[in-house]
């Protein structure tokens, strides 16, 4: 759940970059106003901070999205606002001291003095600084009113242990020399990655199978207990111990057992185009 949409990121630089623009290349650089004598439109100094801010504004939005998928605010709050700080001040800084000089050399013909870039810094951390801030309390506002309006889907503990119907069908799996019969309810959940398939069993064993994708097992795996996540991930019911909206219209399902000992669960993103078929399936089999 991203905060603004593209559209709205399309409008909100078409508003702040010109006004901050205005502002600053007034108050800062210019120091002359329209009331006063022999003024004249720093047109240098605003296409200057125009260009500067669009290009810090790409950068960040980039590090938001990349944040967003790796360290979302909802899991680690203290952690994403740590991180973002660290990368998008940075990255700030960083776009500012290559960008600034050559926009102040090409709209002027000069490159800039040392008092001219010293405001330069200034301006571009307090701006960063209020549009990361106005961001980042967006995006609580969003999640703390979404949470309200769509409670996250939580899965409780008599789901977990669900005892799903019994089943006249076995599943039958090739794992190497061997074939071995399962029950739905014994797997929780099979792998694909790398041309192999693994399948992962509810008290947490992983099974290397034969196969190296999923056209073999896909009609065994009757979707009234399972449901393909994304290209790695088929799911049975009782793995899933939650769901949570992300990013961009997606889902994060938590998986149980993880994949790797040391983690507790694990994460999988489905996308926004399977979300809705995925969210049908998972209140059809709940209910039922």
């Amino acid at each position: 759940m991203a905060p603004l949409t593209h559209r709205q990121h399309r409008y909100a630089r078409l508003i702040a970059v010109p006004v901050a623009a205005f502002v600053a290349s007034h108050l800062v650089f210019y120091r002359h106003f329209p009331y006063e004598d022999r003024y004249q439109f720093p047109i240098a100094y605003f296409l200057t901070v125009s260009t500067v801010m669009l290009c810090c504004w790409e950068v960040n939005l980039r590090i938001f999205t990349y944040l967003d998928q790796h360290i979302p605010f909802h899991r680690n709050p203290v952690k994403r606002i740590q991180q973002q700080m660290l990368l998008g001040g940075t990255a700030t800084m960083l776009t500012f001291s290559v960008v600034f000089p050559l926009a102040i050399r090409l709209y002027s013909g000069d490159w800039p003095s040392l008092p001219t870039v010293t405001s330069g810094v200034f301006v571009c951390a307090t701006i960063a600084t209020l549009i990361n801030g106005a961001y980042v309390g967006l995006y609580l506002i969003q999640t703390i009113y979404a949470e309200k309006q769509q409670p996250t889907v939580q899965v409780n503990d008599q789901l977990k242990h669900l005892a799903l119907p019994p089943s006249s069908v076995w599943i039958v799996i090739e794992a190497g020399s061997r074939q071995l019969r399962l029950s739905p309810d014994e797997i929780a959940y099979v792998y694909s990655s790398g041309g192999m398939v693994l399948l992962v069993k509810t008290d947490g064993q992983q099974v290397t199978t034969t196969y190296n994708s999923f056209s073999k097992l896909e009609n065994q795996l009757a979707s009234a207990f399972f449901f393909q996540l994304n290209r790695q991930f088929i799911v049975n019911l009782n793995a899933i111990r939650s769901v949570q909206d992300d990013v961009n219209q997606k889902l994060m399902v938590e998986l149980v057992p993880a994949l790797h000992k040391s983690h507790h669960s694990e994460h999988v993103i489905v996308s926004r185009y399977r979300r809705a078929e995925f969210k049908k399936w998972f209140r059809q089999t709940t209910v039922a």
